[in-house]
C-alpha cells in the first residue's frame, strides 16, 4: 500500500490520551521543554498515533511543546499493537522500544530519525511495512545498529605504546532484523523529483525550447 493510501486508512484514528511523557532534555524552565514518550500506559487500541505536540505538564503554564523522542522500552511487550504512527517531530527512538511487539505490522518513521538503536525491533516478526517520510537516499543514511566492530589486541609493539592487533571481526547484534525484511515505502513529493537536464543542438543552434513546446 502506498504511503498516502496508508495514511488515509488511519486518518480517523484518534490520538490516545493515555500516553505518558517525560522531559526529553533537562534544563531550566521545565514547563517549556520538549517531551519524550515513555509509555503508552494502559492503552488497548491496536493503532497508536504519537502526537507531534502535546501539553507540557511539568510546569504551571500548560504550554504545548513538541514530542521529540520515543524512549527505550516505551512499547515493549505490547502484543496487541498492529500499527504505530510516529510524527515528524520525532528525532530519536530508544533501544528495545518495540521489543516484543509480535503483532506490529506497520510503522511510520519520520525522516528526522537518524539512528535506530540496538534491539529496537526485537521480536517484531510480523512487521510487514515501513512508511518512511523521506527518500530512499535518506533512508540509506539511517544508522541501524545490527553489528559491532570488535578488535582483539595482543602484546605491545616493542618501543611503542601501540598494541598488536590479533584479530578483527564484525559481531551481529540481534534485534533489528525485521527492518531488513519489511517493505519500505517512501513519501516522495513531486517537487523533490529533479527534471533531467538536456540540450538539443543542430547546426550550432540550441533547439531545446523548440522541442519542449512540441
Amino acid at each position: 500500500m502506498r504511503f498516502q493510501d496508508y495514511l488515509k486508512t488511519i486518518e480517523d484514528v484518534p490520538v490516545s490520551d493515555k500516553l505518558k511523557y517525560a522531559l526529553a532534555v533537562l534544563w531550566l524552565h521545565p514547563g517549556h521543554l520538549p517531551l519524550g514518550l515513555v509509555s503508552i500506559g494502559d492503552e488497548t487500541m491496536t493503532v497508536i498515533k504519537v502526537p507531534e505536540r502535546t501539553v507540557n505538564q511539568f510546569g504551571n503554564e500548560g504550554i504545548i511543546v513538541p514530542v521529540i523522542a520515543v524512549g527505550a522500552n516505551a512499547f515493549r511487550g505490547r502484543q496487541n499493537i498492529t500499527d504505530v504512527v510516529l510524527p515528524s517531530s520525532i528525532e530519536t527512538i530508544g533501544s528495545h522500544c518495540f521489543d516484543g511487539c509480535t503483532n506490529l505490522r506497520n510503522i511510520t518513521i519520520p525522516k528526522s530519525v537518524t539512528a535506530i538503536k540496538e534491539g529496537t525491533f526485537a521480536g517484531c516478526t510480523q512487521l510487514e511495512n515501513i512508511y518512511y517520510e523521506g527518500s530512499p537516499e535518506e533512508w540509506a543514511q539511517i544508522r541501524i545498529v545490527h553489528q559491532k566492530h570488535e578488535v582483539e589486541f595482543g602484546s605491545s609493539i616493542p618501543g611503542t605504546p601501540v598494541q598488536q592487533i590479533v584479530s578483527e571481526r564484525f559481531v551481529h547484534i540481534p534485534g533489528n532484523e525485521a527492518l531488513f525484511s519489511a517493505n519500505v515505502y517512501f513519501h516522495c513529493q513531486l517537487s523533490e523529483i529533479c527534471t533531467p537536464v538536456f540540450q538539443i543542438r543542430a547546426g550550432g543552434k540550441d533547439l531545446t525550447e523548440h522541442f519542449k513546446l512540441m
